[in-house]
């Protein structure tokens, strides 16, 4: 006889908060059987590697799920939640809205311990288990490195790691990929053929193009609903390995021009430098946003581009030497009076963002740029956030709290509360990363209106796609300018 199913779904339903999401799911996972789950944000895919983990439960009399590992048949969760581990956005944001700052092999450390946080000095075997997970990982460089230090795919890298340390019997990954660059891709390529030698992986991703290589079987889902189990064949595409494609409206090695008088630009950086504790993440970056411009910052994960926008929005100041204004929009000293300019949207807000709000809400307390409502709205004020959840296709959903969305559609929900204000300057971090097909062609609708509306774009993106909104390119590696180029208009 064949071994029982590691995870058995006999039709199983599940609700968030009352909130129908997965309906009727019969499915089973086998030993060394790697799977996919492929679908449109909100249809599921994260809530679904939640009842595979156990963390979620499914709705009472629905259905049936079990377990075996080995002992036999379990109906309830107690031993797999140590068989079975996630690494997901909100585990990456975690770190970052906690602070959790630890080095990456302290990471690795908290996975051999089975803890959210390394909590004792390590004896040497486990010390050495940890190194040897890094090692056999690829990631040994970033031991000694701090985690929120690390850029987004390095830190995914790193809790992949963490993960293997646990020593599982399955791996869940939630859209492994998303937000990644080729270089980056390719690397958790060969990172994950390694760990599906060790334990049994699922991974999430929007289209099966997206899924690793390695993966053979997915689930598409969709409102809820498995309406598909396929296979992949040899030959699939393999978007993990696959390089951007330039775009052709680029005009190669021309310097942008700098035309207008210096009071007359918005924010300007005069040979900025930028350290994060002991590293040295921007150097001698000088840059003007000049009228009409829309600026595209581009460069390998790790090459600076967050912190170039954190900067720009007064998060950060540059070292005792070097400048950062904003001349044409008077130079405010109140950070409070500057984010009602120029808004901001990165992963790492969306991490912060953990306040029990309902999507209007959300959207509403862009206003005062605070997490959460702090204050009723004027008229006009909820006019305008009705008037964003049209746009972004929100309506339906803005009396669900953030914690019943999907990552994908958590994040147009921040999109909105950015735009809230009508800012001169929106400043965009990889705003595409978790966003399937349909809701990025919406995010360029609204992009293209925005820029008609007269703010003006500074995006960060690894993405070939995407990039007939923006008039100039920058571009950074190891945190020096490499590329200052204007772009051809179509």
């Amino acid at each position: 006889m064949s071994p029982a199913p590691l995870v058995r779904f006999e039709h199983v339903d599940v609700a968030l908060e009352g909130v129908p999401i997965l309906h009727d799911i019969h499915w089973h996972l086998n030993r060394g059987e790697h799977w996919g789950i492929v679908g449109a944000n909100g249809s599921g895919k994260s809530t679904l590697l939640g009842l595979i983990g156990g963390t979620l439960w499914p709705v009472p009399g629905s259905g049936q799920r079990s377990y075996d590992f080995g002992a036999g048949t379990e109906t309830d969760a107690v031993h797999a939640r140590s068989e079975i581990v996630l690494v997901s956005h909100e585990l990456q944001d975690r770190y970052a809205r906690l602070n959790w700052n630890f080095t990456a092999l302290d990471v690795v450390l908290s996975g051999v311990y089975r803890t959210d946080v390394p909590r004792r000095r390590p004896a040497t075997e486990q010390r050495s288990r940890a190194l040897a997970v890094l090692r056999r990982l690829g990631v040994a460089h970033l031991g000694e490195r701090r985690f929120l230090e690390l850029s987004r795919g390095e830190q995914r890298r790193v809790l992949i790691a963490r993960g293997v340390a646990f020593g599982p019997t399955v791996l869940l990954l939630d859209e492994p990929a998303s937000g990644l660059d080729a270089a980056s891709r390719l690397e958790l390529s060969a990172m994950l053929q390694v760990v599906a030698a060790e334990c049994t992986l699922v991974c999430t991703a929007h289209v099966a193009d997206d899924l690793p290589p390695l993966i053979a079987r997915y689930l598409s889902i969709e409102r809820g609903r498995v309406v598909a189990a396929e296979s992949r064949s040899a030959d699939a595409p393999r978007a993990l390995a696959r390089e951007p494609t330039r775009h052709a409206s680029q005009i190669q090695g021309v310097a942008a021009p700098l035309t207008t008088a210096p009071d007359q630009a918005l924010i300007a950086l005069d040979h900025a430098d930028v350290w994060l504790g002991a590293r040295h993440v921007l150097r001698d970056v000088s840059w003007r946003l000049e009228p009409a411009q829309h600026w595209l910052v581009t460069g390998p994960n790790g090459s600076g581009k967050s912190t170039f926008l954190r900067m720009l929005h007064g998060q950060l100041r540059p070292a005792l030497g070097s400048e950062v204004h904003w001349p044409a929009l008077g130079d405010p000293r109140n950070v409070w009076e500057l984010r009602k300019q120029i808004a901001w949207l990165s992963p790492e807000l969306q991490a912060a963002y953990r306040y029990p709000s309902t999507v209007r809400a959300c959207v509403a307390s862009g206003f005062e740029s605070s997490i959460g409502q702090t204050r009723g709205l004027t008229s006009e004020e909820s006019a305008r956030v009705d008037e964003l959840l049209v746009d972004l296709e929100l309506t339906e959903l803005a009396e669900r709290t953030l914690r019943t969305l999907s990552y994908g559609q958590a994040r147009r929900a921040l999109i909105a509360r950015a735009l809230v204000n009508r800012p001169r300057v929106l400043l965009l971090d990889e705003p595409w990363e978790g966003l399937d097909a349909p809701m990025a062609e919406l995010l360029n609708r609204t992009l293209a209106n925005v820029i008609a509306a007269r703010t003006q774009l500074v995006c960060t993106s690894h993405l070939a796609a995407h990039r007939d909104h923006f008039t100039h390119e920058l571009g950074l590696e190891v945190g020096r300018v490499t590329r200052c180029v204007q772009l051809a208009r179509l």
